[in-house]
């Protein structure tokens, strides 16, 4: 097979085999190739590459496609392993087409959920391919989730009282039954998020309210009250690394069921693709979903696995 590049376009004559395999756009009777098709074609089915009447070699094509297409090396590694895997892959924009989405990403790149969630708009999942420094892919599939719990609470007013950064209280029934706080010695012991929370609702009496909020992350406090809306049962996800840990429902302490979200912040931050991997990594070893939470136009939930393709 011969591939003539001119200036930014490359063609090879139309056959079947180059169709068949999906690749490039056939134009007449030209099929006109992607910077990584060509760099393919040339490692795997060794084709000839010519420009200007001259065949080049692997390091000519390399450099020409680098320049043609942003992240060249990324994409070519996910393209090529997709191949090997059986995929038949088209190129589009910045993703990948086969049978699912594929979106290549550096290991180095840090991104933002709210561009990940633009990404998604009329998708129902996108995968994101990441290469590593050593040119290894995992893949992560991220989607949109509309979280809803299945907890009905029916509290009663409460009496508490603060000792330093939590409010403590004689009543018990508030953490067996509903899993606020936890208990030592016949006292409960609330966290300011859920002291404030119960406070704001009437269900707690003997606080200061506007204490509270000067003490609470606000922010965090916003995403707490939208999930309980949800009817979740919300608690600490400190000791998983993230801000909370979510419940679907909880009939008794006695009876702890998982917890089945990890839910984690971020509104319009960078991420380092490493924290998003070791977050996805370690919510999946106990055995529950990773959740990023954005702010925009409400509380907007994005989730996050690693699959095999």
């Amino acid at each position: 097979m011969e591939i003539v590049i001119e200036k930014d376009k490359a063609w090879a004559k139309a056959n079947k085999t180059l169709e068949r395999r999906n690749f490039g756009v056939k134009k007449g009777d030209k099929i006109l190739l992607d910077p990584i098709e060509v760099a393919y074609l040339l490692i795997k089915s060794n084709a000839k590459v010519k420009f200007k009447g001259k065949a080049i070699n692997i390091e000519d094509v390399f450099n020409w496609a680098k320049e043609k297409r942003k992240n060249f090396m990324c994409y070519y590694f996910v393209y090529e392993d997709l191949r090997n895997r059986g995929y038949k892959v088209r190129l589009k924009g910045d993703f990948l087409v086969a049978k699912n989405v594929f979106y290549p990403i550096s290991e180095k790149v840090r991104i933002k959920i709210p561009q990940l969630n633009e990404m998604l708009k009329n998708l129902e999942q996108l995968i994101l391919a990441i290469v590593d420094e050593e040119s290894e892919i995992t893949y992560y599939k991220a989607y949109k989730i509309d979280l809803l719990g299945k907890h009905e609470e029916s509290l009663e007013k409460i009496k508490g009282y603060f000792i330093e950064d939590r409010v403590l209280t004689h009543n018990i029934e508030i953490f067996t039954k509903f899993f606020y706080g936890s208990e030592k010695n016949g006292v409960v012991s609330l966290s300011l998020i859920e002291s404030l929370y119960l406070a704001e609702n009437g269900w707690l009496e003997g606080v200061d309210v506007e204490k509270l909020y000067k003490l609470v992350d606000r922010r965090k406090y916003e995403v707490y009250k939208d999930l309980k809306k949800r009817n979740f049962v919300v608690k600490t996800g400190f000791k998983f690394g993230s801000d909370f840990r979510v419940y679907d429902k909880v009939e008794t302490i006695k009876d702890l069921p998982h917890s089945k979200y990890l839910v984690t912040v971020v509104d319009d931050r960078d991420i380092a693709m490493s924290e998003i991997v070791r977050c996805v990594r370690l919510a999946h070893n106990v055995r529950k979903k990773m959740i990023f939470v954005f702010k925009e136009n409400g509380e907007n939930y994005v989730a996050i696995e690693r699959i095999r393709v």
